[in-house]
């Protein structure tokens, strides 16, 4: 079998193409429950064995040469000149790998000057411990006062003072073969160095980014880990997977998860910006892994803690960042250890037992990650064996570049790879995208995704497309609140994605059952009797009660006869004045819109005006078009310095957004806070109850950022900014 050396995952798809053929793809389809039968299946095919190996080897290369070390750390002895350190400790760190065990002496060269490197970023530990191993490889010896200069000056950083008295003698040792103009220099620089009282100070980690610490409602629930005291898990049966139920009232606002992740993998955009641990954005002072040079931390603490699996992962980034989503699978296995692993499987009343049923949900626990719903059976063929493909992939790559297997049968590999496909369907189900909240500018903010981990506890939530909750992030920890009143004995819902009020029944339909391979039952979803949300919004206006008209189906009678039911009073109208006025509608809003991108305010006022006016009589008042047009216009009084226009246009949008996208949406924040932008220009001319209603407001808008964002976003603060400011104007 013939396979160009491709990206994975046009490879996995001419396996897929050849396997289907060949029969392959339905017999690991058809191992039913077996996982670890279906990896050995696919590593005991000798052909797609070979293939896999070489695009493996393709990818890590990992060959020895003098050249390419020499290579490498000169291309970071230019980095080095233009004081990009952090480029040139991953030229080195290469150097370093790519030199041959008996080239000492290039091998001493790149980690003394990885050492220099790392002395500019005050990673004085990390530098020693470069200075002690390039020490015992036969280090030139004409060099050997620069380095042990920097030895010194990393033991005073660090307060080492009798290993520092100890250098020194080395160095003046050294200094036996120079010419003594040079051995008068360096020993004045280290004199001045002796001298200087400021350098015992010790660097300390940064501080952690958020002081607000968020406590769930009611505090934590002890045996339901990240979850609020008011929430607990529940089955109806045996069939029915778990869900979370309230066990009280809880109103809108309140916290019920706060959670730290299981695992997580940092996205490879933001490698070289954020801790491949805990996500945060790394600091001037940051830590390399002294290994591959390539993956940074924002403390020594982070990367400790990450050894658990880095030290299996090291040098791999470039193979493992193409699989996917099927990495944080993989690293999931990893992180608890072949050990952990082997002695869970054989204890099988822990594998019986279902965390949160028979036993405390403990979210630390291998046994609570591997009870985690993955749907593995319910999934097409050919998604499975490309899924069980790239199981197949990671083993071999455990395997070969590795020792994470070193004393493992070859019947325990199987069984790891069953765990790791497993892990992998779990996530495609089960993973969160990590997000932050980016400003875009001093009045707009974007969620960019920067990670993606697995929360055992909030993945319990089962899915609805009118959801009780809504996630966010404060640095890695998943913060989930509740966006509307929740009753005792409720049961709590996240949204996977598709909402009722941004998606029409059948693609939300269609998007779960592909993707998460189950039906939706939620309300929204199974009263097909009731109309579709969107055809409500998108709906013309009743000329009787300002209700909302039922989409007509089609008639071949004239148009100006034809009629649809009103939602609201349930009379039978005609349409054809709506039509025909929204018709016209359209072209004052295009040609409004133009005069504004040209800057004749003027002339977009008089058709956006027109255009409103013949909105307001033609559309329902959520109508999605009517909204914007309304926004328009008001951005064109707002040009001109008429804020009482603007505010009854920001009104008219007010209305829209909260009938299209709910009361607690985004959308509703950042509407909400435009419209108190204009009420405070008009604050100090108008009556008390004007100011009322912008207090009002400001807290409705800061409660809805709140439970999206948090505190610590910038939108929320400027809102408490503006608060804080009308208070000392009302004062006046």
């Amino acid at each position: 079998m013939s396979r160009e050396l491709s990206n994975w995952q046009e490879l996995l798809d001419s396996f897929t193409e050849t396997g289907v053929r060949q029969g392959k793809v339905s017999k690991i389809h058809q191992t039913r429950s077996n996982n670890a039968e279906r990896i050995k299946i696919l590593l005991e095919d000798e052909e797609l064995r070979v293939v896999l190996l070489k695009w493996m080897n393709h990818q890590v290369k990992r060959q020895r040469s003098l050249e390419a070390a020499k290579c490498f750390r000169e291309t970071g002895n230019r980095q080095f000149s233009l004081k990009d350190y952090t480029a040139c400790i991953e030229m080195y760190s290469q150097s370093i790998l790519s030199c041959p065990v008996e080239n000492e002496v290039e091998l001493s060269l790149a980690l003394a000057n990885r050492s220099a490197a790392l002395f500019q970023l005050d990673l004085f530990e990390d530098c020693l411990q470069d200075i002690r191993v390039a020490l015992t490889k036969n280090y030139p010896s004409h060099l050997l006062p620069k380095i042990l200069t920097r030895k010194i000056k990393s033991l005073r950083k660090l307060g080492l003072m009798e290993d520092c008295q100890t250098t020194l003698a080395e160095l003046e040792a050294s200094l036996m073969h120079l010419q003594v103009s040079e051995k008068n220099k360096i020993k004045s620089d280290i004199k001045v160095m002796l001298m200087d009282d400021q350098g015992n100070e010790n660097t300390q980690d940064r501080d952690s980014e958020f002081d607000d610490r968020i406590i769930p409602f009611c505090g934590e629930n002890l045996s339901f880990k990240g979850a609020s005291a008011a929430l607990d898990i529940s089955r109806h049966s045996v069939e029915k997977s778990r869900y979370v139920v309230a066990n009280r009232d809880i109103m809108a606002g309140e916290t019920l998860f706060v959670e730290q992740p299981n695992a997580l993998v940092v996205l490879p955009d933001f490698q070289t910006t954020r801790c491949h641990h805990c996500t945060r954005e790394l600091p001037l002072k940051r830590y390399p892994c002294l290994s591959c040079g390539k993956i940074w931390f924002c403390s020594n603490a982070c990367r400790q803690e990450s050894s658990c699996y880095h030290s299996f992962e090291c040098g791999l980034d470039s193979v493992l960042n193409s699989v996917g989503i099927a990495h944080l699978g993989a690293r999931i296995v990893v992180s608890y250890g072949l050990e952990t692993i082997l002695a869970f499987l054989k204890d099988t009343e822990k594998v019986k037992k279902i965390s949160g049923i028979d036993s405390s949900y403990d979210t630390k626990s291998y046994q609570v990650m591997f009870h985690l719903v993955s749907h593995t059976e319910r999934m097409a063929p050919d998604e499975l064996y490309q899924y069980a493909l790239t199981t197949a992939f990671l083993t071999l790559l455990l395997e070969q570049h590795t020792k994470f297997f070193q004393l493992a049968s070859q019947e325990d590999r199987y069984l790891v790879g069953g765990l790791i496909l497993v892990h992998i369907c779990q996530m495609v189900s089960n993973a969160h995208a990590i997000t932050e909240i980016c400003a875009l500018d001093e009045n707009s903010e974007r969620q960019e995704r920067i990670a993606t981990a697995i929360y055992p506890s909030a993945s319990l939530m089962n899915h609805s497309c009118d959801p009780t909750v809504i996630n966010s992030f404060q640095g890695n920890t998943l913060i989930v609140r509740a966006i509307r009143d929740v009753r005792k004995g409720d049961e709590v819902f996240n949204c996977y994605g598709p909402h009722y009020r941004r998606m029409r029944r059948t693609e939300r339909l269609e998007m779960l059952e592909s993707q998460y391979s189950f039906v939706c039952t939620c309300e929204h979803c199974c009263d097909t009797n009731t109309e579709d949300f969107q055809d409500v919004i998108y709906s013309f206006a009743c000329p009787s009660c300002n209700g909302s008209l039922v989409n007509p189906s089609g008639s071949y009678s004239p148009a100006q006869f034809q009629m649809t039911l009103c939602r609201s009073c349930k009379t039978q109208q005609s349409y054809f004045t709506q039509l025909k006025a929204d018709l016209e509608a359209v072209s004052l809003d295009a040609r409004g819109t133009e005069a504004m991108d040209q800057g004749d305010i003027m002339e977009a006022i008089k058709l956006l005006t027109k255009c409103v006016q013949l909105r307001k009589r033609a559309l329902f008042k959520g109508h999605p078009d009517l909204g914007k047009s309304a926004d328009k216009l008001a951005q064109c009084y707002a040009f001109i310095g008429n804020y009482e226009e603007c505010e009854k246009m920001l009104r008219i949008s007010l209305i829209a957004v909260e009938e299209r996208y709910g009361r607690y949406s985004i959308e509703m924040a950042n509407e909400l806070q435009k419209f108190t932008d204009v009420l405070m220009e008009l604050a100090s001319s108008r009556n008390q109850d004007l100011r009322d209603e912008l207090v009002r407001h400001l807290e409705e808008a800061m409660f809805i950022y709140r439970i999206h964002y948090g505190a610590w976003s910038h939108s929320y603060k400027e809102l408490q900014r503006k608060k804080i400011h009308l208070t000392k104007l009302l004062m006046k």
